[in-house]
């Protein structure tokens, strides 16, 4: 079968299957997410107990997404993700219990937060790094924007499913959504040949540490591994504190928050496309760093409204840069990294992606408390404009993309 040009990649049947496994799963995450985040809002009314589970997700990626990548690069990598997806089957499971027998309070939401964040510090890599090797190297790009499109065609779908979940049957049915959305990632797992690449050899440690000076000593690499951090830190947390955004700013409740999440998930969508269908073409150094800039601009006027439909506006266009410079960036990183080191160069790129998100969300958490969420997102927005624009006037090689 021809597919059209944007989705390319889909003609491999490897990378079609586990692109539709993990779209499926996503789905079911972004349904529990919404679900959490509007329990611990209605439970709470605390912003700082959203900064907390965030951070007990994802605090793990933190202290061994680099374990993960190296044992991405020595051990079978189907394996990895089979064990991966039947814990955190088993944890959406437990949630779902604990919620229908009355006991699923902050602490067991934050343990089990944390047990699936240890989970995915070693399927995140191994998943990074098994993608390139469904496609072929031209296609390596489309491959990304693709996974791009589905994660953010799940955050699209995910919230407005968990929206008529929670307003007709209630939290608990949320969990099990998510508990029965891992299977198909199961077969299509147990169905796909994988390539083994040569397993890296040496002790532990120097496989650790081939990987941490590959990327010190590659300019390009380490530059977009700050970048993303950067936007991780700074433009990450906007989802984190969009339950409160809704309830306590705009007033419009779980369906005004749904509607802010699939807003994004829209222009993170159009993103995706265009990303995809740009492949690798020339100048994504110089737009990625313009679409960040533009990310600041329209961030600001999202979180500074005071009207539903105009912070969903602008909300539309904060997915539409965000995902395009993050999917853009995600795409050179793996075209400039070599398949023997792909496991530990994309874990610590993932470390950068994912580890700016639990300490943004926590900081902002605190300052939340104080400042309220229009002024502190502001504030954040404005840093990566900064950021972008600095970038964009003094980094010759990056432009140069």
């Amino acid at each position: 079968m021809q597919w059209p040009g944007f989705l390319a990649a889909l003609e491999h049947r490897g990378f079609r299957l586990l692109w539709a496994g993990a779209f499926l799963s996503s789905i079911g995450t972004w349904v529990q997410d919404v679900a959490l985040s509007w329990l611990i809002h209605t439970q709470t009314g605390d912003p700082l107990y959203l900064g907390l589970r965030r951070f007990a997700q994802d605090m793990p990626l933190l202290a061994l997404m680099l374990v993960g990548g190296a044992f991405a690069d020595r051990v079978d990598r189907r394996m990895i993700l089979l064990v991966s997806q039947i814990l955190q089957m088993s944890l959406a499971a437990l949630l779902a219990f604990l919620y229908f027998t009355g006991h699923l309070g902050i602490v067991a939401i934050l343990v089990i937060a944390f047990l699936a964040g240890l989970t995915q510090s070693q399927s995140a890599p191994t998943y990074q790094a098994v993608l390139p090797t469904l496609v072929s190297r031209d296609r390596i790009a489309n491959a990304v924007a693709l996974n791009s499109l589905q994660f953010n065609l799940s955050r699209a779908i995910g919230p407005v499913i968990a929206g008529i979940l929670l307003a007709k049957v209630g939290t608990g049915v949320c969990f099990l959504t998510n508990t029965g959305s891992f299977t198909l990632v199961i077969l299509v797992l147990l169905s796909i040949r994988f390539s083994s690449p040569s397993k890296a050899t040496g002790s532990f440690a120097q496989t650790l540490r081939e990987g941490i000076h590959h990327v010190a000593r590659t300019p390009i690499l380490k530059t977009l591994t700050l970048l993303v951090a950067a936007a991780s830190f700074l433009g990450f947390p906007l989802m984190t504190f969009l339950p409160t955004f809704a309830g306590d700013v705009l007033k419009t409740g779980a369906s005004g928050y749904s509607l802010l999440l699939t807003s994004l998930g829209v222009g993170a969508i159009i993103g995706a496309v265009t990303t995809a269908q740009r492949g690798s073409a020339a100048g994504r150094g110089r737009l990625t760093l313009v679409y960040l800039a533009v990310f600041g601009v329209v961030t600001m006027g999202a979180v500074l409204s005071r009207w539903q439909w105009v912070s969903m506006v602008f909300l539309v266009g904060s997915g539409y840069t965000l995902t395009t410079a993050l999917s853009t960036i995600s795409s050179l990183v793996q075209e400039h990294t070599p398949d023997e080191l792909r496991g530990r160069v994309m874990s610590i790129f993932g470390l950068a992606f994912r580890g700016g998100l639990p300490i943004g969300s926590l900081i902002a958490g605190v300052l939340v408390r104080r400042a309220g969420v229009p002024a502190v997102m502001a504030v954040s927005s404005a840093l990566l404009l900064v950021v972008a624009v600095w970038l964009l006037l003094r980094h010759r090689d990056l432009r140069a993309l």
